[in-house]
């Protein structure tokens, strides 16, 4: 499945969570990260975030089948990497 994850947190929790989901998706701008993951990797972020995110933290989950699925248009110069080429 694509995922795209959006977050907002507070200032202190950032950090923990930008290295938490950069394991598993590509960063893609400030609190967004997006990428391809299985089931059982969905399963895995959402718990991992449930665990390390602050209370007031507010976590968005976008998810489609398929990367085929989602048009995306982009403006200005992207902050992440999106790209898989080493």
């Amino acid at each position: 499945m694509y995922l795209i994850i959006v977050y907002d947190t507070e200032k202190n929790n950032c950090v923990k969570l930008h290295k938490l989901l950069k394991r598993f998706l590509n960063w893609n701008q400030n609190s967004v990260f997006e990428g391809n993951v299985t089931e059982a990797q969905y399963v895995e972020i959402r718990t991992l975030l449930e665990e390390k995110r602050a209370a007031e933290s507010f976590i968005t989950f976008y998810a489609i089948d398929s990367a085929k699925l989602l048009k995306k248009e982009e403006l200005g110069q992207s902050r992440g990497n999106t790209s898989n080429i080493l």
